[in-house]
Parts: C-alpha cells; sequence; structure tokens
C-alpha cells in the first residue's frame, strides 16, 4: 500500500514499530512455506517407496533447517526493509503511533498530519483462556519458528491454516503431531473441501481429533499435557513434549 502511494506520487508516511514486512515475512507466510518446502524433500522419499525406488531414509537436522527458514526469511527482508521503501520516496517511522486528532497522529513525539489513514497493523495469535496454559511453555506462530528442536510430539490446539501448515510440515519432518481442534477442520471453509484436506493429512499421519474439549493443560516433565472432557464426563490425556496454540487471531489495535 505505501510503495503503490508513494509511486503514484501521494506524500507517504509509513509507520512499523516492530519488524518490517510483519506477519507475512517473519512469522507467517515466508517461514510457514520455507518449513513446509523441507518437509516436502522429506515427504519425497516416502512415495518414493511406493514406486520401488529404493535409497537410505533422509537425516534431518532440524537446527539446520531452522536456519534455512532464516536464510529465506533474511534472502526476502531487502524488499521490505526500511531502505527501499526510503527509495521509493516513502517517510518511514519507527515507532508507536496514536490517534490525537481526526486527522492527526502522534509517533513518539511526531506529530503527523494526513487526509487519510491506512490502519494495516495484523494480527496476533488468540490465546484461549485454556486452565493450566500459564503454567505450560507453548508456542505461537511468533515464536515457533526460533525452534530449533525437533519436537518429539507436537501438540497442536487448532486446526486452522496455521495448525494444520505446522501440522504437516512437523509431521513430515520426524515429529509425531496431534491436532486438536474444538470444531472441525477448518472451520470457516467450504467442509467439504476441509474434509477432504483433513483425511489427506490424516493419510500423511497427523492425529486429528475434532470437536473435542480441554479441560486443562498440565506439565509432566519437560512436556505438557492436554486433558480432555469426554462427552461421558470421563477425561482423557494426550501427552506431549511441545504444544502450539494455533486457536485463531486478534487485531493488533492496542497502543
Amino acid at each position: 500500500m505505501a510503495a503503490g502511494a508513494a509511486q503514484l506520487g501521494a506524500s507517504t508516511v509509513l509507520i512499523e514499530r516492530h519488524k518490517m514486512g510483519g506477519d507475512c515475512l517473519n512469522t507467517g507466510c515466508v517461514p510457514s512455506k520455507a518449513l513446509l518446502a523441507a518437509g516436502k524433500v522429506v515427504r519425497g522419499w516416502r512415495r518414493a517407496q511406493a514406486f520401488s525406488v529404493g535409497y537410505a531414509p533422509p537425516h534431518v537436522d532440524f537446527a539446520a533447517v531452522n536456519r534455512h527458514v532464516h536464510d529465506v526469511i533474511a534472502a526476502i527482508a531487502p524488499n521490505d526493509s526500511v531502505g527501499r521503501f526510503e527509495s521509493l520516496g516513502v517517510k518511514v517511522i519507527k515507532g508507536s503511533g496514536r490517534f490525537v486528532g481526526l486527522r492527526e497522529v502522534m509517533v513518539d513525539g511526531t506529530r503527523i498530519r494526513a487526509r487519510r489513514f491506512v490502519i494495516a497493523t495484523g494480527s496476533s495469535a488468540a490465546v484461549p483462556p485454556i486452565p493450566g496454559l500459564e503454567n505450560v511453555p507453548y508456542f505461537t506462530n511468533e515464536t515457533v519458528f526460533e525452534n530449533t528442536e525437533l519436537p518429539r510430539h507436537l501438540i497442536i490446539i487448532g486446526a486452522g491454516p496455521i495448525g494444520l501448515e505446522m501440522a504437516q510440515a512437523h509431521q513430515s519432518l520426524g515429529s509425531v503431531v496431534t491436532v486438536l481442534e474444538a470444531a472441525r477442520v477448518l472451520p470457516k471453509d467450504d467442509p467439504e473441501l476441509a474434509q477432504l484436506l483433513g483425511q489427506h493429512l490424516v493419510a500423511q499421519g497427523v492425529a486429528i481429533r475434532e470437536r473435542v474439549k480441554i479441560a486443562r493443560v498440565e506439565p509432566e516433565g519437560s512436556g505438557v499435557v492436554a486433558v480432555l472432557e469426554t462427552k461421558d464426563g470421563r477425561e482423557e490425556q494426550v501427552a506431549g513434549s511441545h504444544l502450539l496454540i494455533a486457536a485463531g487471531r486478534r487485531p493488533n489495535t492496542a497502543a
């Protein structure tokens, strides 16, 4: 938006308080697709067995995979850098903005007057009110790409797009993966297509539990246990080594 406006001749100011490129470059599209690409290579070896083509199983160096993810981010980052946008004529201000009038925004002492404002602050992981969650370590999309240890058993809460792509990526790379979803797979998307995708992931080895109620989560040794409440009132435990919260998004609107 800022690049297009500047190239059309509009005086443009871009305010960013965190990383240039936002979610897509740093904690969303780019790192997730880089991780999925690594997993696809491993799945290629598995598919070869069906054609009677045999070769040694791949060795997954997860720390090196993580470096690959960050190398991809670094390769794309110049396109979203302060320098590039300034070269296009955009004034970039690093800081937090707040409206102080109908047509005024204040950024760390700098007052900006404009006819039009575009709010494109993105979203963050929504953390559900699950009892015990505050007592266990967990990933969100903002932290999972900093992990350099292949999870032995990754529990993912949420079967939306983020949860499912992380499930496929980690399962392909060698993790046991269990997805827990309160509704159904991809609850906001076409039910028939969502069912087909769910069946495909299950065939690949991802365990998907739909329409479950998580009563609480608890630490267990160095891992975590999700305690499920069954329909007849009993409890069932799902134990894992790592936990990823992918239960939806909330808009970044706080000052």
